[in-house]
């Protein structure tokens, strides 16, 4: 059983509940949904059929809403996608018209304001690059100088550009109301630049009394990386938008950031993503490249929680073979992982309190017994995710009463998320857990496993482990 989570974004290509169904069974634990490009009611219907998905799998599935953040974004296009010919000139507005191959208009009503000449826009993840050549009161006009298709919605850069915009907009301000009245898991925050980005949205979430969304800053841009630890401490988890930030930094240096990132992450214990052109051969292709192989492996050994499919499941043309692939690789990257030596590196380099010190005996003490699953009662997740942050060979079933908390989990490496009855005693969590364990994974007789959790329950420390043999 693969431990590295899959997001699988949701789009054209996989929108019927069957493909749903079929990446769920196949190794999607988080589904995502751009509500740069998803209207509420479709949104709805999305949500209703990944719920269905998940009764019919018995699988807990996690739903992630990606906001559109403070960027600068296309209007709808009067086509699917329009082609900008070298040495074209477009106009673009601040106010909305009809959008084709000869004018554009954006989300942001002061454009023509804040642009300069000669400043470069750049369009389609970096394929399409206009220069400014003329700046008129309400618009400016622009020559291609890089061609090629640009589509609905898409974010717009200009290079060098270091103008703020508020975070939350009118736009997502009611999508956030939208996430919290429909219970979502995670709201993935683009073009994150600092921590009071994380800070508005946490009040707002703390006003409507819904805290328990759990917020994924997405970083895209060098004010994100320059204020990272800061994101870490309030955030619980962080994304690397490869599209973007490939952008907005020097290209040769992608890789540092992602490393970095993810080393930070791990560090200060928080979910890290990484989004982007995994597998873009096979938004066409049956098979991926040699080098996406590589890219998918290496994620891994570099403890990233999660990989996210974007084009690949939202507009290819192979969403279910593209999550099949992408688990192969995983499952292929974690039986080489160095489990040993991460643990003793992992546990120097943390905090020596109760909780840590009974998750490294947990995770010790199953690589030594090669333990069939470690099995950790919990109530807000917290033992859950301790015991993931060691990253242990076994299996972790993450069991809770609290169904916020199980999907909360959905993120977290090696954790399959169970929903149980409250246990009010160790004897209670010892039979139960093992009750589920039972019912939930392929067991063997002799299988070892190891229970850990807290007593009372609503107790943040994890003070107890059992070592159980399955005898029947």
């Amino acid at each position: 059983m693969k431990k590295t989570k899959i997001v699988a974004s949701l789009g054209p290509s996989s929108s019927s509940e069957n493909v749903i169904f079929e990446m769920a069974k196949n190794g999607v634990d988080v589904f995502r949904i751009n509500l740069s490009h998803a209207n509420f009611e479709e949104t709805d219907s999305l949500i209703k059929k990944i719920r269905k998905v998940e009764k019919k799998l018995n699988k807990i599935l996690g739903i992630m809403l990606d906001l559109d953040g403070p960027g600068i974004r296309l209007d709808k296009l009067n086509e699917d996608n329009v082609f900008l010919a070298l040495d074209k000139e477009v106009r673009i507005y601040d106010y909305h018209v009809v959008c084709n191959n000869t004018q554009l208009s954006t989300n942001y009503s002061n454009f023509s304001d804040v642009i300069n000449l000669d400043d470069i826009l750049i369009l389609s993840n970096g394929d399409v690059k206009l220069k400014v050549i003329d700046i008129n009161e309400d618009n400016f006009m622009c020559r291609v100088i890089e061609e090629g298709y640009i589509y609905s919605n898409q974010t717009v850069h200009v290079k060098g550009a270091n103008y703020k915009l508020p975070f939350i907009s009118d736009k997502d301000y009611d999508n956030i109301m939208y996430a919290i009245n429909n219970n979502i898991d995670f709201l993935a925050l683009s073009f994150v630049r600092d921590e009071q980005d994380i800070l508005e949205v946490t009040d707002l979430l703390i006003e409507n009394g819904n805290e328990h969304i759990s917020l994924i800053a997405k970083l895209e841009n060098e004010f994100a990386f320059d204020n990272l630890e800061e994101i870490l401490k309030l955030s619980d988890g962080v994304m690397v938008g490869r599209g973007d930030l490939g952008i907005n930094v020097p290209l040769p240096k992608l890789p540092y950031y992602q490393k970095r990132i993810m080393e930070l992450a791990n560090n200060y214990q928080k979910i890290g993503l990484i989004a982007t052109d995994f597998l873009k051969t096979m938004i066409k292709e049956k098979n991926p490249s040699r080098a996406e192989v590589a890219d998918i492996y290496n994620a891994v050994l570099d403890k990233a929680d999660g990989l996210v499919l974007c084009d690949e499941t939202t507009l290819g043309e192979n969403p279910i073979d593209s999550v099949k692939v992408m688990s192969e690789i995983i499952l292929e990257a974690e039986d080489e992982f160095p489990y040993h030596e991460n643990l003793e590196e992992t546990f120097k380099q943390g905090k020596q309190d109760i909780t840590s010190t009974i998750s490294y005996s947990v995770v010790d003490s199953s690589l030594l017994l090669n333990a069939s699953c470690i099995l950790a009662n919990t109530m807000s997740g917290y033992t859950a995710r301790k015991i993931s942050y060691f990253r242990p060979k076994s299996t972790i079933l993450g069991l809770s009463p609290n169904l916020n908390t199980v999907r909360s989990l959905t993120l977290n490496y090696g954790i399959v998320p169970v929903k149980v009855d409250e246990f009010k005693t160790t004897d209670e969590i010892v039979n139960g857990c093992i009750e589920k364990y039972k019912e939930v994974m392929d067991y063997q007789i002799g299988d070892t496993v190891i229970i850990t959790g807290g007593l009372p329950l609503n107790n943040k420390n994890t003070d107890f482990m059992k070592i159980e043999k399955i005898t029947d």
